[in-house]
C-alpha cells in the first residue's frame, strides 16, 4: 500500500475512532528507567478525561515493578496486545526496537539519557529510524543541533522540551530525609550514591566492591543504584554475568549500605550528599543539585560505550576524578568539605545540558497535546499533582 493511501486510511481511521470515544496515547517502554522519563508526561495526560493513557512493553514484567512501585496507576499490556489498537500518539524513551502499531496516527520520542554513549551524539552513525517519529522533544539545544544538522530529524519534528524526569527533583518534590530514613540509613552520616553505568567495562566491574567498601570504611552511607541493565544476569552483554543484587546483598553493612531497585533515580540523588560514578546521565542530572561529584576513571569505557569525548571532559570539569577504590572514600569527604570548590562548573554544566530545568513536563504535555489536536486544559498542572497525591495515599 503506498504512503498516501495509508495516510488516508489512517486519517479514516482516526475521525471513526474519535467519533466514538477519547483519545488514545500508548507509552512504550523497553526498560524500567523508560518508565520514569515517560511518566510525568503520562501522569498529567491522566488527569484528562478525554485521554486514555497505556503503558506496554515486550515483557509487560520487566516494567511492571517500575509502575506500581512509582505509585503510578496505569493500564499494562503487551505490545502484541495493542498492535491493532487504534492509537492516538505512542511515546516512546528509545529509539531502538520501535513497536510494531498498525493504527497509529502520530508518534513522539523523548531521549533517555544524554551523556553522549553510543553514538548519541552522534548522529551520523546511528540506524535509520528518527524520520517515524512526528516530534523528537530534545533534552538540550547542543544535541538538537546535531540531529538538525545532520539531517536527522527535519526542524518540524524537532522540539526543545527539556528533560521532564528532573522536574521534580529540581522543584524540591522529595523529602530527603525521609527517604534516607526509609532505606534505614543512619541520619548521623552523610550518604553518597554510587551509580555506575552498565557495561563490563564500567567502575562496577573493575572495582565496585572495593569502592563501596571504601566509602563505608570513610564514615559514609551509601546507596548503591545500578542501571537497570546491569541487573539483566541473562545478558552477559549487559552484566557481565553476575548478580549484582546477590552480590550486594552479601555486603556486610547494615544502615550504612542500601541496595536500591528503582526506576526513576531522582529521589536517590534528593537523598544523598554526594554521587560517585563513572560516566552517566545520572551524574549530569547531580548538576542539578550542585553536589559534590567523584568521577571514578574506567579507561576502557570510552571505547566500549561509544562515548563522546566532549561529554567525558564536560562530566569532569565539575568533578573530582579518581583511579582505584582506594581513593574513593577520602575524596568524597574532601569534597564534602570543600562543597563549594567546583560549583560553578557544575552549574555551568546543568546550564547547558538541561533546558529549562524543572519546566520541562509543560513544554512536554503541550507538544503531546499538539499531536492528539486537543487543547491543553486548564490547570493541568494541578490536576496532575492532585493525582500524584491520590496515587501516593
Amino acid at each position: 500500500m503506498s504512503t498516501a493511501i495509508t495516510r488516508a486510511v489512517r486519517q479514516l481511521d482516526t475521525i471513526v475512532g474519535r467519533a466514538r470515544g477519547r483519545r488514545t496515547v500508548v507509552a512504550d517502554a523497553r526498560t524500567p528507567m523508560n518508565v520514569a522519563i515517560l511518566a510525568p508526561i503520562a501522569e498529567a495526560l491522566r488527569c484528562d478525561e478525554r485521554v486514555d493513557v497505556v503503558f506496554t512493553a515486550e515483557r509487560p514484567a520487566d516494567i511492571a515493578a517500575a509502575i506500581t512501585n512509582g505509585g503510578m496507576r496505569f493500564t499494562l499490556q503487551s505490545r502484541a496486545a495493542v498492535r491493532w489498537r487504534r492509537v492516538d500518539v505512542c511515546l516512546s524513551a528509545d529509539p531502538w526496537d520501535p513497536i510494531e502499531l498498525r493504527r497509529c496516527l502520530r508518534r513522539a520520542n523523548f531521549f533517555h539519557g544524554m551523556a553522549g554513549k553510543y553514538d548519541l551524539d552522534a548522529p551520523g552513525h546511528l540506524p535509520a529510524g528518527f524520520g517515524e517519529f512526528d516530534r523528537v522533544a530534545f533534552v538540550n539545544a547542543d544535541r538538537m543541533r546535531r540531529y538538525l544538522d545532520g539531517g536527522i530529524v527535519t526542524r518540524d519534528a524537532a522540539v526543545l522540551v527539556g528533560f521532564p524526569k528532573v522536574d521534580a527533583l529540581v522543584n524540591g518534590k522529595y523529602d530527603a530525609a525521609a527517604i534516607r530514613a526509609d532505606l534505614g540509613l543512619d541520619p548521623a552520616r552523610p550518604t553518597a550514591l554510587y551509580a555506575p553505568t552498565w557495561s563490563p567495562a564500567s567502575s562496577l566491574h573493575l572495582a565496585g566492591d572495593a569502592i563501596v567498601k571504601n566509602l563505608v570504611a570513610a564514615g559514609l552511607n551509601v546507596i548503591v543504584k545500578l542501571h537497570d541493565r546491569s541487573l539483566d544476569v541473562a545478558n552477559a552483554r549487559f552484566s557481565g554475568g553476575i548478580d549484582w543484587r546477590a552480590r550486594f546483598a552479601a555486603m556486610p553493612y547494615p544502615g550504612r549500605m542500601a541496595f536500591v531497585e528503582s526506576a526513576d533515580s531522582s529521589p536517590l540523588l534528593a537523598a544523598s550528599d554526594a554521587m560517585i560514578t563513572d560516566h552517566s546521565s545520572i551524574g549530569f542530572e547531580f548538576c542539578l543539585l550542585d553536589r559534590p561529584l567523584v568521577v571514578f576513571d574506567a579507561p576502557g569505557l570510552v571505547e566500549v560505550a561509544r562515548i563522546n569525548p566532549e561529554k567525558i571532559a564536560l562530566l569532569r570539569s565539575g568533578a573530582r576524578v579518581v583511579r582505584t577504590a582506594e581513593e574513593v572514600g577520602d575524596a568524597a569527604i574532601d569534597e564534602l568539605t570543600h562543597r563549594d570548590r567546583r560549583s560553578a562548573a557544575r552549574r555551568a554544566i546543568a546550564r547547558e545540558m538541561f533546558h529549562e530545568p524543572g519546566t520541562a513536563t509543560a513544554r512536554a504535555v503541550t507538544m503531546v497535546y499538539e499531536l492528539l489536536e486537543l487543547p491543553v486544559p486548564e490547570r493541568a498542572d494541578a490536576l496532575r499533582d492532585a493525582r500524584i497525591a491520590e496515587s501516593l495515599s
